[in-house]
């Protein structure tokens, strides 16, 4: 009898620390992966900063007036905004 308690406590203890190795290891290799990632952008925006072509932003609003008759004018305004790239910094 004094076996078997011994032998289910040396199990349980082991299992325990089964899962605290593992969770141990899964933080420790999620952080040295998130490491990577950051030094990997860090890496690739300061050798190739002009990795993105420029870019336009256009915004579409919708302006409704509502006239005395009950009438519904409705109009489209547009606003686009570029970014341009100054060619002497190349």
């Amino acid at each position: 009898m004094n076996t078997g308690i011994i032998a289910v406590t040396v199990i349980i203890l082991a299992f325990l620390a089964l899962k605290f190795i593992i969770k141990f290891s899964l933080k420790l290799i999620g952080f040295f992966v998130l490491v990577l990632i950051l030094l990997l952008t860090a890496w690739i925006c300061v050798s190739v900063p002009s990795m993105h072509k420029p870019f336009s932003v256009e915004t579409i609003e919708y302006l409704l007036k509502f006239n005395g008759d009950g009438s519904v004018t409705s109009t489209k305004q547009v606003t686009r905004t570029v970014l341009q790239h100054n060619r002497g910094e190349e």
